[in-house]
């Protein structure tokens, strides 16, 4: 299997009074700076004018995993994709599988059944990296389902009644995750946005950061946020439905660590009280048709950059300057889609399924490269999927705003 890979002098009364006054606007002054220091805007240098841009102009390359297909491991569509070191999770309906780097197939996680660390159901998975596991969330149980990576079943965690319906988890410490649930419905009364939870023994106990929002999908089970939750410089950082602010997790307490200043990006209180009582996605329908946003809906991370997906535009963050993204263009795959997708991290890595290269050969061997162009070549379209990540260049925020006149 080929690994094809494509390359920052007064009364003392008058005193007193001007004494006291001076201690007032002190303390005041002290308080505006700690407040605007807990949430610091980010600049955007074009953030009414966001570009469309070609994916190489922040890429020194771009490697493609063709995953091996064999009777031992057909997959469906993939869901999400994880990595650590040079092992590949791959999550499809049918369960987890682990592949390498070279994409050979190794190894399933678990099986199903009713049995004892067995599973009818995943809602999602996470990677335990420092202890080598992945776990996998079972709501319908309230069980988080441990393996090592070869796929044997380590342990059970078990969690309380009124904290199912987890939908995706973020790893932040020894034995400690932060858990984001989807918007409140007619089925699970969810009073959470985010919980902490730690490990006690084989339970996990769990206290609020962040209430849920005063929105319903009614019977709709709906998580809205695509990836609420990343680590990035060191730090675990979230979002908040309807929301412009990024937050910051640390130590068990929750603050605005930086916000997004963009006119309409969400909705005002004043309007979500008007319509307090609207069908989530009626709400959502109105907002539209009044050109109001619907606040930062993804983040993801490299080492040196924090993605946000930005109403319907990408932000790049260097920690110094951003810059809005509409469009991303990938040329040699004649392909238009957001860094958000997929491919930028570990923890989502991007995949195309086999019949996506079958069926674009033509353009793909139009391009400016022969070793994307042999791949296209190798795969049908019953393959299993090709997986993609990007490997970005330094200083990428600087050379846009060289290359676009920003």
């Amino acid at each position: 299997m080929r690994i094809v890979k494509y390359y920052r002098n007064i009364n003392p009364k008058r005193y007193g009074i001007i004494l006291l006054m001076t201690t007032l606007l002190l303390a005041s002054s002290c308080h505006q700076q700690q407040t605007f220091l807990d949430s610091v805007p980010i600049d955007i240098v074009n953030k009414h004018n966001p570009i469309q841009i070609d994916i190489y102009d922040i890429v020194d390359s771009i490697s493609y995993i063709p995953l091996e297909t064999s009777n031992n491991c057909l997959l469906g569509d993939i869901q999400c994709v994880k990595k650590d070191d040079d092992v590949f999770f791959v999550k499809d309906i049918k369960g987890i599988f682990v592949f390498d780097k070279e994409g050979r197939f190794k190894n399933e996680i678990g099986r199903r059944g009713n049995g004892p660390g067995e599973y009818f159901y995943i809602d999602n998975f996470y990677l335990d990296r420092k202890n080598k596991l992945v776990c996998l969330i079972f709501n319908a149980k309230k069980q988080i389902l441990q393996y090592d990576y070869d796929g044997n079943y380590v342990s059970t965690l078990h969690f309380d009644e009124n904290d199912m319906n987890i939908e995706s988890v973020m790893m932040c410490g020894e034995d400690e995750f932060l858990a984001y649930y989807p918007l409140p419905n007619d089925v699970f009364h969810g009073d959470s946005e985010y919980r902490r939870f730690k490990k006690k023994e084989s339970m996990l106990v769990s206290d609020k950061i962040m209430d849920a929002k005063k929105l319903t999908s009614k019977k709709t089970f709906y998580p809205f946020l695509y990836f609420p939750m990343i680590s990035f410089d060191n730090q675990y950082f979230f979002i908040s439905v309807f929301s412009n602010k990024i937050y910051k997790y640390e130590d068990g307490k929750v603050q605005p660590a930086y916000y997004i200043d963009i006119p309409n990006l969400i909705p005002s209180g004043a309007f979500l009280e008007e319509h307090k009582d609207t069908d989530f996605f009626e709400l959502m329908k109105i907002m539209k048709q009044n050109e109001i946003g619907t606040g930062i809906l993804a983040l993801e991370a490299s080492l040196d950059y924090l993605f946000a997906l930005v109403d319907k535009n990408t932000l790049i963050w260097d920690k110094e300057k951003g810059i809005l993204i509409s469009h991303t263009y990938n040329s040699n795959l004649n392909l238009y889609s957001s860094i958000l997708v997929g491919g930028a991290s570990d923890e989502h890595i991007g995949s195309l399924s086999a019949s996506f290269f079958y069926e674009n050969k033509g353009d793909i061997k139009r391009g400016k490269d022969e070793m994307l162009s042999m791949l296209a070549d190798t795969l049908s379209d019953e393959d299993n999927p090709v997986l993609y990540q990007y490997y970005f260049k330094k200083n990428l925020v600087e050379l846009l705003v060289e290359k676009y006149e920003l």
